[in-house]
């Protein structure tokens, strides 16, 4: 049982701090050594490793980023985020449709996708306008967070979850949609105050656009249609994993082109971190920790709903900010279950792991896509980006508590 402890904490350390310089062992790679280590020390037998990963949750992510992918490659995606932005006339309305686009698109077609390709166009706007990046950067990533926080197909996380809680797509999205969009208003509010110096009030005109996307006409109706037959096989509460990779091999085919580029968008990193860490979690499960843990926090949840949302939203924020959203949703697999009323956590657990992400420069991966790829224009350091990200997390936080108190069964 210690070795298994060890194996945990270790592999778990590398997730919270990102990598080992030294020895360039990523997160994901953390992951996969942390999930070996669980074979060779004999805390799972190999046949239990394979067991362990949850095939349903890597076919659906691995369907949906296929089915983005070609949406990306079509020129779709960037055609919407060149003709959104570029209808602003003042900071403030720049501000707001970074927010708005960001957020319902990120709902659609999850948060890290949408960050990758939103970053390059609000440097170029605001490079253009003269304008200050660093709101519109801490509201393109604090608001993708947010939009994806109401959709099973918005962010990995909620597609984990998806699959462990059986929640359909519309009960999903009927419970939290408010949430969303409540918390988009207040992303706003928080960075046009924090920053209300850089977005004074002025006019500005635009200049015709040097490069603007181009439209691949067929692939874009293939992957037009395939995103709707997507939604539709969700709402109609289809099996995840079935319609994620039904719909990408249906894509496959009609794509028009080699599927080598939209393979090659997909996040295979990802898919191997989640893998390792069902294993690493089953290895913790299986020496009796994890059963001991939860056994100790079930005497937490005494009193009314308001306590039981309100400590299960705190946990729930600590561990996602410790060791990111979706090592902290795997430790909460099992539990939720045995609780009185797992909808309503399944549901609590999904708003508070993706909202706490926005908390932290480094809480979560949508955060860190978006200053990665900025850093060689701008730099924006923890304390910038806390100066919004508290009041942001503690705002939405509270809404998501509120809403779910009052609307969910």
């Amino acid at each position: 049982m210690a070795t298994a402890l060890i194996i945990f904490l270790a592999s778990y350390a590398v997730i919270a701090f990102q990598s080992l310089p030294r020895l360039h062992i990523t997160r994901p790679a953390g992951a996969l050594l942390g999930a070996v280590a669980m074979v060779v020390f004999g805390v799972l037998s190999l046949d239990g490793a394979y067991r362990a990963v949850d095939l349903n949750t890597i076919v659906f992510l691995l369907g949906a980023m296929i089915i983005v992918a070609y949406l990306e490659i079509s020129g779709f995606l960037g055609m919407v985020r060149s003709l959104t932005l570029r209808q602003a006339r003042t900071p403030s309305q720049l501000l707001a449709l970074v927010v708005l686009s960001s957020g319902i698109m990120s709902a659609v077609f999850m948060n890290d996708t949408i960050c990758l390709l939103f970053t390059p166009m609000v440097l170029k706007t605001a490079r253009e306008l003269e304008l200050n990046p660093v709101p519109y950067l801490i509201a393109l990533a604090a608001s993708s967070n947010v939009g994806s926080a109401c959709t099973i197909i918005g962010n990995p996380q909620n597609m984990l979850i998806a699959v462990n809680s059986g929640i359909g797509f519309l009960p999903f999205l009927n419970a939290l949609w408010p949430v969303s969009l409540l918390g988009l208003g207040a992303v706003y509010l928080v960075v046009r105050l924090v920053y209300r110096r850089d977005l004074a009030p002025k006019r500005f005109e635009r200049r015709p656009e040097a490069n603007p996307p181009h439209l691949r006409s067929w692939m874009f109706l293939a992957s037009a249609a395939t995103v709707v037959l997507f939604l539709a096989l969700l709402i109609l509460d289809y099996p995840p994993p079935l319609a994620a990779g039904g719909c990408a091999s249906l894509l496959i085919i009609a794509g028009a082109r080699r599927p080598r580029a939209a393979l090659q968008k997909v996040d295979w990193e990802l898919l191997l971190f989640f893998s390792g860490l069902f294993v690493i979690v089953a290895g913790i499960s299986e020496a009796g920790f994890t059963g001991r843990a939860f056994g100790h926090f079930r005497t937490l949840f005494h009193g009314g709903r308001l306590e039981h949302l309100a400590w299960l939203t705190a946990f729930s924020t600590a561990l996602s900010n410790l060791a990111s959203n979706v090592p902290a949703v795997m430790l909460f697999l099992k539990f939720i279950p045995g609780l009185e009323n797992p909808k309503l956590f399944w549901l609590a657990l999904a708003m508070s792991s993706t909202l706490a992400g926005n908390l932290t420069v480094i809480g979560s991966v949508a955060n860190i896509i978006v200053f990665e790829q900025s850093r060689r224009e701008v730099r924006i350091g923890f304390r910038e980006y806390f100066r919004c990200g508290l009041p942001i997390t503690l705002a939405t936080l509270a809404i998501g508590v509120a809403v779910l108190l009052f609307t969910a069964p």
